[in-house]
């Protein structure tokens, strides 16, 4: 549980991910690892000792392909990233293919599980070779095409371990690959196998723990030194703050009206212990990533509304009205 807490509770990480395309699908596998460890000592090893027998297994690993293809797919990405709701949505669905990968799925025919470990691999692959594909078409939105292509990238290199990790499961476990309609549980006995020797030590929880505690005092301290030290607006300009609190996200003032020539150079400072950026609507101006502390100045030149918002929080709205010097 307290890796699910790291991977998905620490603002540094959980913040960055919503900028870098490859921590994103970093966090996926955390939180899936997280499923795992807290099913299969409360749950698995139950189940593999029993040998139950029935649908769920193979119910189990439909649910899980469909929950990890359905979450990679552009749409529901990017939903993820732009929506909170959707979010945790997200974090629990990957912690919910965990729970079932550390359970049920042990409980797969050994035909059943070379096929899972195979379709993992191809899958995984392929979907490297989708986000570096020479027509660079960018599969992801909110994520730059290099940012895109570098993910792909690691996705293909990190490929190997998944083949070395497929052969040493099944050379630890030879009887997968004898008959192809074995079922785990068939003779009533529990195989030895490096599921059912696996020991969490001791010393895990209260490591993790103390890098958790660590890392929130860390950041913390590091994002209040950086918001007391921004520095001041442009004199003659306007400011915006990019502000946070427990019960309010969002540009303060929303809505200013500037003179051209006077005060027309509008300069937004981040309050926020998040990642945030000020985008025009109509794509007249645009921040890129603002980090906690950071500042982002545009000079207005035409009179007009201009309307913008934050690419992350899409909720961050705000309107600078510019009126002409005369």
């Amino acid at each position: 549980m307290l890796l699910f807490v790291l991977a998905t509770g620490l603002p540094p990480f959980d913040d960055a991910t919503e900028v870098d395309l490859t921590l994103h699908m970093v966090q996926h596998v955390v939180i899936i690892v997280a499923g795992v460890l807290i099913a299969y000592p409360h749950y698995g090893r139950r189940l593999l000792r029993e040998g139950r027998k029935g649908p769920i297994p193979a119910a189990s690993l439909v649910a899980s392909a469909v929950l990890v293809v359905y979450w990679h797919l552009p749409g529901p990405w990017d939903e993820a990233v732009l929506n909170p709701a959707v979010h945790f949505a997200e974090h629990f669905s990957f912690l919910a293919v965990g729970l079932l990968a550390g359970s049920w799925l042990l409980l797969l025919s050994d035909s059943g599980k070379v096929g899972a470990l195979l379709a993992a691999f191809f899958g995984h692959m392929a979907y490297a070779v989708a986000l570096i594909a020479p027509w660079n078409a960018q599969v992801y939105t909110l994520y730059s095409l290099s940012d895109q292509v570098t993910a792909g990238w690691v996705l293909l290199l990190s490929g190997p371990t998944l083949v070395v990790g497929v052969a040493y499961v099944i050379a630890r476990n030879p009887d997968w690959l004898a008959g192809l309609g074995g079922t785990v549980g068939k003779t009533g006995q529990r195989r030895d196998t490096m599921f059912n020797r696996a020991r969490l030590p001791r010393w895990a929880a209260p490591a993790l723990t103390v890098i958790f505690v660590a890392t929130m005092v860390g950041y913390f301290a590091v994002t209040a030194y950086a918001l007391g030290t921004a520095g001041p607006a442009p004199a003659g300009g306007s400011t915006v703050y990019i502000s946070e609190t427990p019960i309010s996200w969002q540009y303060s003032p929303q809505n200013i009206t500037v003179v051209v020539g006077v005060n027309s150079t509008v300069t937004w400072v981040s309050r926020s212990i998040a990642y945030d950026t000020v985008t025009a609507r109509d794509g007249s101006f645009g921040s890129g990533t603002i980090p906690p502390g950071g500042t982002y100045s545009f000079t207005f030149t035409s009179a007009g509304a201009y309307q913008y918002y934050c690419i992350y929080h899409p909720w961050m709205t705000g309107t600078v009205t510019v009126v002409g010097g005369a």
